[in-house]
């Protein structure tokens, strides 16, 4: 059982980097000022749009074609760290195994990471990629460290540029499911995700918590992006962002590293005027882990309400079965907040298991700050499951995904949850 640890709490917070005025050094300033034009932004949002929807903002990059994009630059290698990997033949992902494959062949360096629990039910694309020459892969045993599960998408290429988001290595993660993820182009930051993975992929080999605990203590050979150390980043027309990486559960991650719950909550207290998140699913009540109450963001969400933050979310139909439900209802009945919920239409091919959902994972505050993550908004995901996200200020990244979040507030899929209905959840599989 993982406790909260006060100190990683302290560190993560760091200088209120996100929500209060940035004070950068004069070598910062001075990179910021003379970084070399790109042909593409530092930070670009990536948005997966379901078939036969009207979801997809127009101007952002779609998966399958960043995918791509990254796998086929790589020169030296790809780290990837996935929850589970499930290809079909014919699908847009094919295209992208495919890919993967390609490197391999090529002679780059190609390390994948999966869930060891989840594995059983995923064996089939796996199996394959292990018997490529080139590619090595590594199942982390999370349940039997701390109780969950590597829960974590993202990609690392060349340590120098990262994709995080909620896109599961999964066909129907690029046009049968709503995702939101990020594309970044930075070394130092790439690296940050790096050590992330190498921790874990390390304590794949050697599965030890007390080691592991001894391990994250090590000083890393590199200054890491941190809460209280960003990035500058250059986002769409030049515009200049900061942004840092955070990373759960602190038990599975370097101490050098942003703790994520911590850093969520700073974000949300933070706020002033206007919340809009987006994501699966939302509760306090711990379903997986401990039983009781996740006090944390709850009482951030609370916080922000009472204070006169208007509080906007929106969940998905799934997380309409109980004690869920009537967690969300408790927080719809508080004055400044309204939550809906999303029925997607099913796919022209039919039903399709664990699909046509939303599955996105962010948030945006005052119009100014972002997060995109990998893991819902319950206790499990950030305190014995293996996620990942960035924090990112700057008007332009919230603008973009403020248009996506308001595309699907008012669109006809969402539904406002009333306290007084019950609701079915829906069938999934």
């Amino acid at each position: 059982m993982h406790y909260f640890d006060f100190t990683r709490t302290r560190r993560a917070i760091g200088l209120g980097f996100l929500f209060t005025s940035l004070v950068l050094s004069p070598a910062t300033q001075l990179s910021a000022r003379h970084a070399p034009d790109q042909a593409a932004p530092d930070f670009q949002i990536v948005e997966s749009v379901p078939e036969a929807s009207v979801y997809g903002e127009p101007g952002v990059a779609r998966t399958q074609a960043v995918w791509l994009q990254m796998i086929g630059s790589a020169k030296q290698s790809v780290d990837i760290a996935a929850f589970y990997i499930s290809d079909k033949p014919g699908s847009q992902f094919a295209a992208v195994v495919d890919a993967f494959i390609a490197k391999a062949k090529a002679g780059v360096k190609l390390r994948l990471l999966v869930d060891q629990t989840f594995l059983k039910d995923n064996q089939e694309s796996v199996t394959r990629l292990r018997g490529i020459d080139g590619i090595e892969v590594r199942e982390l045993p999370v349940e039997k460290l701390t109780g969950g599960v590597l829960h974590a998408k993202y990609m690392v290429v060349d340590n120098s540029v990262v994709f995080v988001g909620s896109q599961n290595w999964d066909w129907r993660a690029i046009d049968q499911i709503h995702e939101i993820g990020a594309r970044i182009a930075n070394p130092r930051l790439a690296q940050t995700f790096g050590a992330a993975f190498d921790f874990d992929w390390q304590v794949a080999g050697k599965p030890d918590l007390p080691k592991a605990a001894e391990q994250a203590t090590r000083p890393l050979p590199f200054a890491p992006v941190t809460s209280d150390n960003p990035v500058i980043l250059h986002g769409d027309g030049g515009t200049v962002l900061t942004a840092f990486p955070a990373f759960s559960p602190p038990s599975l991650t370097p101490y050098a590293l942003t703790a994520e719950q911590p850093a969520l909550v700073r974000m949300i207290d933070q706020s002033q005027h206007m919340l809009r998140i987006q994501v699966m699913t939302l509760s306090a009540i711990r379903q997986y882990g401990p039983k009781g109450w996740w006090a944390e963001v709850d009482t951030a969400l609370r916080n922000a309400a009472a204070r006169g933050v208007q509080v906007h979310i929106i969940v998905a139909d799934w997380a309409l079965h109980e004690p869920m439900q009537s967690y969300l209802k408790s927080l719809a009945v508080l004055p400044n907040v309204a939550i809906k919920f999303t029925q997607l239409p099913p796919s022209p091919q039919g039903f399709i298991p664990y699909a046509r959902v939303e599955h996105a994972k962010y948030a945006v505050a005052d119009d100014r700050s972002v997060y995109i993550g990998t893991g819902n908004w319950e206790w499990s995901y950030f305190n014995n499951t293996v996620d990942a996200s960035i924090f990112v200020q700057g008007e332009a990244p919230a603008k973009t995904l403020t248009q996506i979040f308001e595309r699907d507030w008012n669109g006809p899929y969402a539904k406002a949850l009333e306290v007084d209905q019950h609701y079915e959840a829906p069938r999934n599989h």
